[in-house]
């Protein structure tokens, strides 16, 4: 990210990129420890994850191109890996396989992560090279403005198909929809410093909040 593509990221990274790259060695060592503690089933999907991420980073389009590269493609990757990640993986062998709820939860996680998406895309609009395709490069600003809300009516709704929903979980993601709105509509490309990188990525902690309250 830092150093394939140090024009698009403004700010420097604290100790240059020879300390980033120790600091993610050291990471790599210690989450490998870790996984000798897991199952099977878990280095399962954490190499899907794995062979995702690599295919998304790793130029194998011709062209010297990656999945990155195509905007849409991109948002749709980043969201699998996510939910994935913190779905799938905690759960798997602990829900019987086939749960109807499970696969709602899927989907709204999708949807989640890719509204979360939008003010970073609407941020970085002018900075994508144009070939990217991001969706505020497609839609313009208002028409990805127009596609949030319509996500967060779809993204809280869905709440209704659960056989079993959390307590607490309708009006709690209702909330949480409404705040991803809000991030995507005040979005700009000359949004501030923290706006993205801040307040909107403070949104699934204070979902959690939300959660945690009204489910008692």
């Amino acid at each position: 990210k830092y150093g394939l593509e140090p024009g698009k990221h403004s700010l420097r990274v604290p100790g240059g990129l020879r300390a980033l790259a120790v600091f993610s060695l050291i990471s790599l060592v210690l989450a490998l420890y870790h996984l000798s503690y897991l199952p099977i089933h878990i280095w399962i999907l954490l190499l899907v994850c794995a062979a995702i991420s690599a295919v998304y980073a790793i130029p194998v389009i011709p062209g010297n191109r990656n999945l990155r590269s195509i905007g849409l493609l991109k948002v749709f990757l980043v969201s699998l890996v996510w939910t994935l990640a913190t779905l799938w993986i905690p759960i798997w062998g602990k829900v019987p396989e086939g749960t109807w709820d499970l696969y709602v939860e899927s989907f709204q996680r999708i949807l989640w992560v890719v509204l979360l998406m939008l003010p970073f895309e609407i941020r970085d609009m002018h900075l994508d090279p144009p070939f990217l395709r991001t969706i505020p490069q497609r839609w313009g600003i208002p028409g990805t403005r127009r596609a949030a809300w319509i996500g967060v009516v779809v993204f809280a709704g869905v709440t209704w198909l659960k056989d079993s929903p959390v307590e607490g979980e309708l009006l709690s993601k209702a909330l949480t929809g409404l705040l991803m709105g809000l991030s995507t509509a005040f979005a700009s490309d000359l949004q501030t410093r923290y706006y993205a990188s801040f307040w909107v990525e403070g949104i699934p902690l204070l979902s959690l909040v939300l959660l945690v309250l009204f489910g008692g």
